[in-house]
């Protein structure tokens, strides 16, 4: 038997072969195509007003920021070019569309040397432009010339909101025993803000060290006397948008406290001294009596057997350098 295949053999096999979906790679075709063409474009268009700048007397172009909110105060988009060549220079902002919104924001004849403006996010009239993106429109009148730097300027004057915030404890005592000794404040934003504490009424030293949507800020009390605070948050995103602070959420700031100031018994009598602390340790004195304490959580009461002497005396209570006081006042009678 011959290996050799004739040509009918081969005419066969080309005709038995699979042949290949032309009908799906028909349809893929044009969509591929036009994916292909957007891309393109947009990347002619940025390299072709990158070309108009790199070839241009205007050179080095730079933003110190490219985020500004007109409602945030002072805050605007500092600019700054090098001019090659003396000419008469106008800059105007233009919105994703290529409208005007703010017409020559500079305009006048400049030497060879760097420009610098600002912007705050304002039109001609002082009014807040719309959120959104915005460009730098720069006519040269000498070189006959218009240019849109390709560099964005993002408007955001939209301030976030606060979707949730929990304070705990509400009571602490910042001794530096690693109980109770911070409030957490734990947070839900709208979108990634700074944190921002207000204790009294006023605004904290510090902001949260990142922004972010969901977070926690801490509270030491440092520095701060005994009493009851009033702490609320507000959140302040990238742009310097402030959100409306939260309501005031108290808190105590306390070593070691007496529920009662004054206690009146009899001789010898036992009294149950109520206390206020997160300590597991404590020690008293009332006349010649001293005593320790010592539990397996946090201590809320004690006993104390009173002198058998009638008489005014002093119930001392010591958490580590703080203390509380209270007037025992033993009166005559019976045991």
């Amino acid at each position: 038997m011959s290996s050799r295949f004739t040509t009918c053999d081969v005419y066969q096999m080309i005709r038995r072969a699979p042949k290949p979906r032309i009908d799906v790679l028909a349809r893929l075709a044009p969509i591929v195509l036009v994916v292909a063409l957007l891309a393109a474009t947009a990347a002619a268009f940025a390299f072709a007003q990158r070309a108009k700048l790199a070839d241009s007397p205007i050179q080095n172009i730079r933003f110190d920021r490219r985020l500004v909110s007109p409602a945030a105060g002072a805050r605007e988009v500092p600019v700054r070019f090098r001019l090659l060549n003396e000419d008469h220079v106008t800059v105007d902002i233009v919105d994703a569309n290529g409208a005007i919104v703010r017409d020559q924001l500079l305009s006048g004849r400049y030497e060879p040397k760097s420009v610098l403006f600002s912007w705050d996010a304002r039109d001609g009239q002082g009014r807040a432009v719309p959120d959104g993106l915005y460009r730098l429109r720069i006519s040269l009148a000498d070189e006959g010339r218009t240019l849109e730097v390709p560099d964005e300027i993002r408007v955001d004057g939209t301030p976030p909101t606060i979707e949730k915030v929990e304070v705990k404890p509400r009571v602490i005592s910042p001794d530096g025993d690693r109980r109770s000794d911070r409030v957490s404040v734990s947070y839900r934003f709208s979108e990634p803000a700074y944190a921002v504490l207000y204790v009294d009424g006023k605004r904290s030293r510090g902001r949260s060290f990142r922004k972010r949507p969901v977070g926690v800020l801490q509270w030491y009390g440092r520095g701060v006397r005994l009493g009851t605070y009033r702490l609320a948050l507000a959140a302040q995103d990238p742009a310097g948008n402030m959100s409306p602070s939260t309501r005031a959420f108290e808190v105590r700031v306390r070593y070691v406290e007496l529920a009662r100031r004054r206690y009146r018994v009899r001789p010898g009598a036992r009294i149950n001294v109520r206390v206020s602390t997160d300590s597991r340790t404590l020690s008293y004195t009332l006349g010649p009596l001293r005593r320790t304490v010592v539990a397996d959580r946090p201590i809320r009461r004690f006993a104390v057997m009173v002198p058998s002497h009638p008489g005014r005396y002093l119930l001392t209570v010591r958490v580590g350098n703080h203390s509380a006081r209270a007037t025992v006042v033993v009166t005559r009678g019976r045991r």
